[in-house]
């Protein structure tokens, strides 16, 4: 087994959810105590990447943390909580959290502050983004759900993977 991941779940995009539960989101924090959610068919896999194994492209935008390899694939690390504008990762941790995100056959890693689990949410549940929210978030949310005194941004993996930031590379 190659030891440099530890992956903590793999999801199906053809997994079925209970009816009454709704649409399922992975839940994590990206900065400054901010819960996002990604729906789970953009989600292909989270796992745990220790720095030795993520290379670092000199010259990049801020944000890009460099080229991780996973699965016969290359894939770009980028700092979710720059693009979102609230805050930026410890670049120099003991381990980075990682979301795949895929849509169609584009994939890249958003590294996050922590995965905290699923989320569900009904139709019902969806509420406006607050205009309030930092501007950067804006143009990747959908929608916000409030879960136990939280409110949890539900992002957009399609517009994430069209930010101008991935877009350059």
């Amino acid at each position: 087994m190659d030891d440099s991941v530890l992956t903590l779940a793999t999801t199906q995009t053809n997994t079925i959810a209970p009816k009454n539960l709704g649409e399922s989101y992975l839940k994590f924090e990206v900065g400054q105590g901010t819960q996002v959610g990604l729906p789970m068919r953009h989600v292909q896999e989270v796992l745990v990447l220790q720095p030795r194994y993520l290379t670092p492209i000199p010259n990049l935008m801020p944000g890009i943390l460099g080229l991780m390899h996973r699965r016969s694939r290359a894939l770009w690390v980028f700092d979710l909580a720059m693009l979102l504008d609230i805050g930026r990762l410890d670049y120099s941790p003991q381990q980075y959290d990682l979301v795949i995100l895929r849509t169609g056959s584009t994939a890249v890693a958003a590294a996050v502050n922590r995965v905290d689990g699923i989320a569900w949410a009904k139709p019902d549940d969806l509420q406006p983004v607050p205009s309030h929210v930092t501007k950067g978030l804006i143009p990747y949310s959908k929608a916000c759900i409030l879960q136990s005194q939280d409110v949890i941004f539900l992002l957009d993996g399609e517009a994430i993977l069209q930010a101008p930031l991935l877009q350059s590379h």
